[in-house]
C-alpha cells in the first residue's frame, strides 16, 4: 500500500465543518462510554444499565437515519444541517451532564442519539477521521481529570463539542459540496459488507479492551480512561501523519489498501486477546484505532457515490453485531479466545475488498492506451467474422470500423467490445481491465457508452439505467442523471438542439418512435453519458442518415477532443464527414491453391507426347478453357 505523508497545504472547504463534527463525534460518546461506571452511581442507576441506555441508543440512531436525513435537510442543507443537528445533540449530552437525574439522563442521551448520528455526514472529508480520535482522546483525559465527578466531565465534553459546531451551524456562509455526485456507486454487497466488517473489529475490540482493563488488570474508572486516552491520541497521530489526501484517487487501489488495514485490524484484536499488560494492551487498541479510521477513509474514497450516513449505518450495525458476539462467545470460551473467534468476520470482509478490487474501474496511466485489443476472435452462427484482430486505441481516437458485407463484421465486433457477446478468443481491455469479467455497471463506471441496436436503442443493452418506458424526456434525464439535476438539464437542452427530432417527441413514449427517432434517442442517451469508450452503430438502414451528417461528425470530433475513443460501424463508404483512422474489415482471404492441379509434363516427355496425339485434348483437364 502506498503511503504518503501530507505536505503542509491549506484544508479544503469542507475541512473546517468536518473537523467539527468529528471532534464532536468523539468527545460527547468518549465521554459516555469511558465514564459509564462512574456516572451510574451519580445519576442513580448500576453502571451496566448505563451501558444498556448507550446500546438502545445505536439502535435508535440506526432505526432514525430516515428520519437524520429529514432534519439535516430541513436545517440548512449537507454541511449546515449536519452540524446543528449535532450542535443539538452535544447541548443535550451537557444538559445530562449538568442535571444528572435518571430521567433527564435516559430522554437526553436516547434523543441526542439519533440527532448526533447526523455527525457522520459529514466524514467524506478527510480531517474527520483524526478530528474523532482526537476528540476520543480528550474525553479520556477529561474523565481522568475528575475522576470523581463524571457528570463534569460529561458537561465540558458536550459543551466543547458544542461550541466547536456552532460557527459551522450558526453560519450563512457554509460551503456546500458540488451538486455533481460523481460516478455511482458500483452495485453489489462489497462496500455494505466492508463497513459493516470495520465496525464489527472496532466494536469487539473496544468491548474487549474495556473489559480486559476491569477483569484481566483491575484498572477501574479514570485508570481506564487514561490509556483509552493514550491510545486515541495514538491513533490520531497516526492518522494525521499518514493521511489520505483529499484528491480523487484510484478506486482499485483503496480498496486493496482498505483491505490491507482491515487485515491489520484483525492483527490487532489478536493483539489485544494475547497483551500481557495494561501498556500494550494501550499499544494494540491504538493499533486497531488508527487501521480502523484509515481503513474507513480508503473506503469513503473507494466507494463513491454511496450516502455516508447510510456507510455509517452499517458501521455501527457491525459494532453492535461485534460487541453482541464477543457478549455470546465469553458465556462458552475463554476472553482471549472469543475476541480471537472475532477477528473471522473482518477477515472475511478483507477478502471481500480483495475481490472487490479487481472490479474496480481503473484510470489509465498518462500516454497508456485506453482501449486495447489482443487476437479477437469472433463467431456468429458458426462464420468466424474476426480473425486475430489487434487494435490500440488511445484518448482522442476515432475509428470507423469499415465493412462491405452490410457491415456484420463491424457490428460483431462492437458488441464483443461492449461486452454483450463473448469472444471466441483473444481479450478485450479497458482502462487495462478485461471487459469479460466485468459486470455492466461496472463496464459503466469505466465510461464506456454504446448504440449498438439501432432498431431498439432505447432497450436495455450495455448501459441498463438510461432505459425509461415512460417519455423520450424520461430517457434523455435518465441518461445524463449522474451529473447532478442542474447539469442534467443543462447536457438534456443541448441533446435537444443537436437533435431537433426528440423535442418534437420530447412527450411521447420511446415505444410509440419511428425506427429511425428510437435511434436517434438512442444515439442522444450514449452521447449524454460523456463516455470514455463510445461505440455506435450505423450500419442498419434507420441509421444511414445519421452517418453522413455533419453534425453528428462534429459532435463524434468534440467527444474524442474531450479524451474519449470512438468507434463507428459503417456500411460500404459511409462516414466519410467521421474522419479519423478506417479499419477495413471485409476478409479477404488469399486463392486456396488447387491440391489436385498438375504440373506442366516437361516437353519431350511421355505425358507431353501422348496429349499431342489425342486431336482436340486440353493441355489439362483441370485447366479453365479461355472464353
Amino acid at each position: 500500500m502506498n503511503r504518503t505523508i501530507a505536505a503542509a497545504q491549506p484544508p479544503p472547504p469542507a475541512a473546517a465543518p468536518a473537523a467539527a463534527a468529528g471532534a464532536a463525534t468523539g468527545l460527547v460518546p468518549g465521554a459516555l462510554v469511558l465514564g459509564a461506571q462512574q456516572l451510574g452511581g451519580i445519576v442513580g442507576m448500576p453502571g451496566a444499565a448505563v451501558r444498556y441506555v448507550l446500546l438502545t441508543g445505536a439502535l435508535l440512531a440506526l432505526a432514525g437515519l430516515p428520519l437524520t436525513r429529514l432534519l439535516v435537510a430541513r436545517c440548512g442543507g449537507h454541511s449546515r444541517g449536519a452540524a446543528r443537528c449535532a450542535l443539538a445533540a452535544c447541548v443535550l449530552a451537557a444538559l445530562a451532564g449538568a442535571l444528572p437525574h435518571v430521567a433527564v439522563f435516559c430522554g437526553a442521551v436516547l434523543v441526542a442519539a439519533p440527532l448526533g448520528a447526523a455527525a457522520f455526514a459529514l466524514r467524506a472529508a478527510p480531517l474527520w477521521y483524526p478530528a474523532a480520535l482526537a476528540g476520543f482522546a480528550a474525553s479520556g483525559a477529561a474523565v481522568r481529570l475528575f475522576p470523581d465527578r463524571p457528570e463534569t466531565a460529561l458537561l465540558l465534553c458536550g459543551a466543547a463539542g458544542a461550541l466547536g459546531l456552532a460557527p459551522v451551524a450558526l453560519s450563512r456562509a457554509v460551503p456546500e459540496p458540488d451538486s455533481d455526485p460523481g460516478p455511482e456507486p458500483e452495485p453489489g454487497r462489497s462496500a455494505a459488507a466492508s463497513h459493516a466488517a470495520l465496525g464489527f473489529a472496532a466494536g469487539a475490540g473496544a468491548l474487549a479492551a474495556q473489559d480486559f482493563f476491569t477483569f484481566r488488570f483491575e484498572l477501574l474508572g479514570a485508570q481506564q480512561a487514561t490509556y483509552f486516552a493514550a491510545a486515541a491520541a495514538g491513533a490520531a497521530l497516526l492518522c494525521l501523519l499518514f493521511r489520505v489526501p483529499a484528491g480523487g484517487g484510484n478506486a482499485a487501489d483503496d480498496r486493496r489498501a482498505a483491505a490491507t488495514l482491515l487485515a491489520g485490524s484483525c492483527a490487532a484484536l489478536l493483539a489485544l486477546a494475547t497483551a500481557a499488560g495494561p501498556d500494550r494492551l494501550a499499544v494494540s487498541f491504538g493499533a486497531l484505532l488508527g487501521c480502523a479510521a484509515l481503513a474507513g477513509r480508503h473506503l469513503d474514497r473507494a466507494f463513491t457515490g454511496r450516502r455516508p450516513d447510510a456507510d455509517a449505518g452499517r458501521l455501527v450495525l457491525g459494532a453492535l453485531v461485534g460487541i453482541g458476539a464477543l457478549s455470546g462467545l465469553r458465556g462458552a470460551l475463554d476472553a482471549g479466545d472469543a475476541l480471537a473467534l472475532c477477528a473471522l468476520p473482518p477477515l472475511m470482509g478483507t477478502v471481500l475488498l480483495v475481490r472487490a478490487a479487481a472490479r474496480a474501474p481503473v484510470p489509465e496511466a498518462a500516454g497508456e492506451p485506453l482501449l486495447r485489443v489482443h487476437d479477437l476472435t469472433v463467431r456468429r452462427s458458426g462464420n468466424t467474422e474476426i480473425r486475430r484482430l489487434r487494435l490500440v486505441a488511445a484518448p482522442g481516437d476515432v475509428l470507423v470500423l469499415r465493412d462491405e458485407r452490410s457491415g456484420r463484421r463491424a457490428v460483431a465486433l462492437l458488441r464483443v467490445l461492449a461486452g454483450l457477446d463473448r469472444p471466441a478468443a483473444g481479450r478485450v481491455r479497458l482502462h487495462g481491465q478485461d471487459v469479460r469479467r466485468m459486470s455492466t455497471r461496472s463496464r459503466w463506471l469505466l465510461g464506456l457508452s454504446a448504440a449498438v441496436d439501432p432498431v431498439n436503442a432505447t432497450g436495455v443493452g450495455v448501459l441498463p439505467q438510461i432505459a425509461s418506458d415512460r417519455t423520450v424526456r424520461g430517457a434523455l434525464r435518465a441518461a445524463a442523471g449522474r451529473h447532478g439535476p442542474v447539469r442534467a438539464r443543462e447536457l438534456e437542452e443541448h441533446a435537444l438542439a443537436a437533435f431537433p427530432v426528440l423535442r418534437e417527441r420530447i412527450d411521447d413514449a420511446p415505444a410509440a418512435l419511428e425506427p429511425a427517432e428510437r435511434c436517434v434517442l438512442g444515439l442522444a442517451q450514449a452521447l449524454l453519458a460523456r463516455p470514455r469508450l463510445l461505440l455506435l452503430d450505423l450500419t442498419a438502414p434507420t441509421a444511414a442518415a445519421l452517418a453522413d451528417d455533419p453534425q453528428l461528425a462534429s459532435l463524434v470530433r468534440r467527444i474524442a477532443g474531450q479524451g474519449a475513443v470512438v468507434l463507428v460501424a459503417t456500411a460500404g463508404s459511409a462516414a466519410a464527414p467521421l474522419g479519423g483512422r478506417v479499419l477495413d474489415l471485409t476478409e479477404r482471404r488469399p486463392p486456396r491453391p488447387d491440391r489436385f492441379r498438375r504440373a506442366p509434363a516437361a516437353p519431350g516427355s511421355d505425358a507431353a507426347r501422348s496429349r499431342q496425339a489425342v486431336p482436340g485434348a486440353a493441355a489439362d483437364p483441370h485447366e479453365r478453357k479461355p472464353a
